[in-house]
């Protein structure tokens, strides 16, 4: 394991350090695991309660399993990522999980962010999954995001079979348009993410269903993820707008991002 990422698994309530899974686990097999991304700021998992609250849905209505996690030892130096995984534990692909296993793995992020970043829609389809929990069925996501890198954009924007905005790859995405600030509604299976719920705090938002290609009309659009926290983004003619660029600052304010 790299110097920069450390693994912990959990053995009862105890966190122990850990930098492996037997071959036989399902969150390896079929990707049958869930997970939640936590940015990590001077030793402390930001937002812990309100990941926790997600990871402990995502575990019970996908795995069947009862399970509140807790952040594992950090030390007060520390920034990066926490990424915490439930998974199905050993067994067939249709059996009860009943000895799930639990790790985390912490990755160190040096560096400033960038003000702002490139997006294009991802030229394929796709189709959500879980009701936008975060699985170990990830592929979808990470394909799109790599064909936009490979493309010279930081991003992917996803649109369903019906042509409507869901997401950006690694996040969730919102735009103003006619001066309303707007995101894809939840009853599009888009993940209801913990930065998602920050700037739903923040602004007036209302929830729409728009088709992908009018964000070509819109004034500003950003993306939110527990890494970045608010990035304005560049689509198209689309430049970075003032909503985006005050909320950003505000994360920067209030420490959720460097």
């Amino acid at each position: 394991m790299s110097a920069a990422i450390r693994g912990w698994r959990l053995d009862g309530d105890r966190w122990t350090t850990a930098d492996s899974l037997p071959l036989t686990d399902r969150g390896l097999r079929y990707g049958m695991s869930v997970f939640e991304t936590i940015g990590v700021r001077d030793g402390q998992a930001l937002f812990m309660e309100e990941h926790a609250k997600l990871l402990s849905s995502s575990a019970k209505n996908l795995l069947g399993v009862d399970f509140r996690p807790v952040s594992p030892p950090l030390e007060p130096h520390n920034r990066g990522m926490l990424r915490i995984y439930i998974t199905a534990g050993d067994g067939g692909p249709a059996d009860m999980v009943v000895n799930p296993r639990v790790f985390a793995l912490f990755e160190s992020v040096s560096g400033e962010l960038p003000d702002d970043q490139s997006a294009r829609m991802h030229p394929e389809p796709v189709t959500p999954f879980a009701h936008g929990a975060k699985t170990g069925n990830y592929w979808a996501q990470c394909a799109a995001q790599a064909a936009a890198r490979k493309a010279g954009f930081d991003h992917a924007l996803l649109s369903d079979n019906e042509g409507r905005l869901l997401s950006a790859a690694m996040g969730n995405v919102f735009f103003v348009r006619d001066g309303e600030l707007c995101t894809p509604a939840l009853s599009l299976a888009v993940r209801a993410g913990i930065m998602r719920s920050w700037v739903m705090s923040q602004e007036s938002i209302r929830e729409v269903k728009a088709a992908a290609d009018s964000l070509e009309k819109a004034q500003e659009i950003f993306l939110t993820n527990s890494r970045l926290g608010v990035m304005p983004l560049r689509f198209g003619k689309v430049a970075p707008g003032p909503v985006g660029c005050a909320l950003r600052d505000r994360c920067r304010r209030e420490k959720i991002i460097p």
